[in-house]
């Protein structure tokens, strides 16, 4: 297979990982959000906020952080990115 195409491969892993993490902790934060009640609601995941919920009426209203996201999504297409070149070394060696 091309290297492209590996590198390629990879990067769309990490980006779909980082999607499915983040999913699940926009889940989580719904989830906490009704159980505890209050107005506001915020998301982290590593550190950062990455969606801002809000009480309306009675339901929550979600926004996303855009930027911080897309930093999420840099760091999982970067470690996918150092694990395909991890693998790919460790082949090319023996």
């Amino acid at each position: 297979m091309k290297k492209s195409i590996r590198i390629a491969i990879a990067l769309a892993i990490g980006f779909g990982a980082a999607m499915a993490v983040m999913a699940v902790a926009i889940y989580f934060g719904y989830s906490n959000a009704y159980a505890q009640g209050g107005a506001d609601h915020e998301v982290y995941l590593l550190g950062l906020n990455i969606y801002h919920l809000h009480l309306d009426g009675s339901r929550y209203i979600g926004s996303s952080n855009g930027p911080a996201m897309g930093g999420i999504c840099a760091i999982g297409m970067a470690v996918a990115f150092l694990v395909k070149e991890i693998i790919t070394r460790v082949r090319n060696r023996k």
